[in-house]
């Protein structure tokens, strides 16, 4: 059966790996090295962090390639190495879409709690936590739907039969969901997209508002203050201009849902994409935020090697040599 072309599989797992390597610093860090003035966001940041981890990490397993079957199913392909290891594939899957699906939630949260906190006070860690809660439980629930409309494997092997005969596809690496449009998966499948379009919109004008903010000199914030928030929003949006690939790829899925457009590299884009955003953010994070990128590089073996300081002229011994006569 065929597999992945290797250039894709290549990025794949090396992106992956980064991701994976990057998120597990940047999660010890802010555990261990957050400074005080930072531990409400902090929660927000370790949050998001972890929904990177276990979105690379299932992604890493399931390498999987989204097979569109006409307007009323989707496969998924297993390339990774889960397709060996577990016989309930379709959980790591689903683990992976609902961590790009959190992901771009989360990223409309954190740009949302830059302006509330520049605006008013912050919340507390506890407040934080509750409506942390409440976002995640929306989307979970959305996704535990998603996990019963899973088809029986003869019904999958029709469908694949019936619309895509020439995909030369290991019967035993695919799994699909039919009838999408009335089914448990639909609210699933329709809250991915929007978020990939209508949260992308919210970052950029929220963004914006950050921006101006900072920039008006009307409102009395020390320097230190503006460059702190600066930090903050620079990574954010950072973070959001990348993240909007995710939207090409939604686009990209329609197109494929529609059978207006149909490719192999395509159809395994249509995640790794979005791999490439979340591998990103921990490591945009880590450069860009004083604090982490000070720990960051504190636990690379760099020798620290201190500038040497100017003589002062009171220190300097003035010899005078008196040539004989």
């Amino acid at each position: 059966m065929a597999g992945p072309p290797i250039v894709l599989s290549i990025i794949h797992f090396t992106t992956c790996s980064v991701s994976i390597i990057f998120g597990s610093i940047l999660l010890g860090i802010a555990v261990m090295k957050t400074p005080r003035h930072l531990a409400p966001y902090s929660v927000l940041l370790r949050t998001l962090t972890i929904i990177e981890l276990s979105t690379s990490i299932s992604a890493f397993l399931v390498f999987p390639r989204i097979v569109p079957l006409g307007m009323e199913a989707v496969a998924c392909v297993y390339s990774g190495p889960v397709k060996w290891l577990f016989s309930n594939k379709f959980i790591f899957y689903v683990v992976e879409l609902h961590g790009t699906v959190q992901y771009n939630v989360f990223m409309a949260v954190c740009f949302c709690y830059r302006y509330y906190v520049l605006k008013w006070e912050s919340p507390s860690s506890n407040q934080i936590r509750i409506f942390m809660l409440i976002v995640l439980s929306f989307t979970m629930f959305l996704f535990i739907l998603f996990i019963q409309s899973l088809a029986p494997h003869e019904v999958t092997l029709e469908y694949i039969e019936r619309f895509v005969p020439h995909y030369d596809i290991d019967p035993d690496s695919v799994q699909s969901i039919v009838n999408i449009f009335h089914s448990l998966a639909t609210p699933a499948i329709i809250w991915t997209v929007l978020t990939a379009g209508a949260l992308s919109l919210l970052n950029i004008c929220v963004g914006t508002a950050i921006f101006r903010f900072l920039n008006d000199r009307n409102h009395h914030l020390s320097e230190k203050t503006r460059s702190t928030h600066r930090q903050f929003v620079v990574a954010l949006s950072l973070q959001a201009v990348i993240g909007q690939l995710i939207l090409l790829t939604a686009i990209g899925y329609v197109l494929g849902q529609l059978d207006l457009f149909r490719s192999q590299i395509f159809e395994y884009s249509t995640h790794m994409v979005s791999e490439l955003c979340v591998a990103t953010s921990p490591i945009i994070t880590l450069f860009y935020i004083k604090p982490y990128r000070i720990a960051f590089f504190s636990l690379l073996p760099i020798r620290k090697i201190e500038p040497k300081k100017p003589a002062s002229a009171s220190s300097v011994a003035i010899r005078i040599y008196v040539t004989p006569a």
